[in-house]
C-alpha cells in the first residue's frame, strides 16, 4: 500500500525532472539580424578573419571532399588550405603582397590570377578572387540579381569570376546571432557544383 501511494509521486517527480532538462537543452533562440546598413557595415570592416568548413565539389569527371581553413590577413590577402579529410593537401593558395601562389602535390606555382591557375592545374576552379567578400555574405561590385529575405540579407547573386565563368551562389542559412554571417552556401556554374559548410568562424 505504501508503494503504491509513493509511485504516483515519484513518476511526477521524475517527470518534472525531464521536463527541466529538456528545458535546460534547448538551444538559444536566435537573434534578430542586424539592420542592412549595420549588418553591412560590420561586415566590410571584418578585415581580417578565420574560419573552417567542409567543402564538397563536384565536376563532370570527378566528385571532391574536404575540409577548408581561410585566414584573411588584411581586406586584400589570405591563405587558404584544402584538404582531404585524412588530412592530405589538395592545394594550398596565398595571396600576399608579394604575389600570388597556389601549391598543389608539392609543386608551388605563382601567377596574377589563382582561379585561372587552379583551374589548368586541376580541370576545375572557383571564385577565389572573390571569396573574402562572399564568404561574408557580401556580393561585392560584381554582383547580380541580387535576392534578400524579409531580414534584408543577401541570400543569392549571380557573379562572374576572373576567368569568364559565371557562378550562381545561393545562400542557404546563417549564424543565429546579430551579425548572420553565412553557414551554408552553394555555388553553381554550368558544370561544377561546390558546397561550403561553414562550421566555425574566428
Amino acid at each position: 500500500m505504501v508503494y503504491a501511494f509513493f509511485r504516483p509521486l515519484v513518476t511526477s517527480l521524475i517527470i518534472a525532472v525531464l521536463s527541466g532538462c529538456s528545458l535546460m537543452q534547448r538551444p538559444e533562440p536566435a537573434q534578430t539580424p542586424l539592420n542592412h546598413s549595420q549588418r553591412e557595415q560590420q561586415l566590410l570592416l571584418m578585415q581580417q578573419f578565420a574560419l573552417q568548413a567542409s567543402v564538397g565539389i563536384k565536376t563532370p569527371d570527378e566528385s571532391i571532399s574536404g575540409n577548408l581553413r581561410w585566414q584573411q590577413q588584411d581586406a586584400a590577402h589570405y591563405s587558404a588550405r584544402l584538404s582531404n579529410f585524412l588530412g592530405i593537401s589538395l592545394f594550398e593558395l596565398t595571396d600576399s603582397a608579394d604575389g600570388s601562389a597556389i601549391t598543389i602535390k608539392g609543386e608551388t606555382y605563382r601567377a596574377v590570377d589563382t582561379s585561372t591557375l587552379l583551374l589548368q592545374l586541376s580541370g576545375w576552379s572557383m571564385p577565389l578572387q572573390d571569396m573574402p567578400l562572399y564568404l561574408r555574405g557580401l556580393p561585392g561590385s560584381k554582383g547580380r540579381n541580387i535576392r534578400r529575405d524579409e531580414f534584408d540579407r543577401v541570400t543569392a547573386f549571380t557573379l562572374t569570376d576572373s576567368t569568364g565563368i559565371s557562378w550562381q551562389l545561393e545562400y542557404q542559412s546563417f549564424f543565429p546571432d546579430a551579425l548572420s554571417l553565412p553557414k551554408r552556401v552553394t555555388l553553381k556554374s554550368s558544370d561544377t557544383q561546390i558546397k561550403i559548410v561553414i562550421r566555425s568562424w574566428q
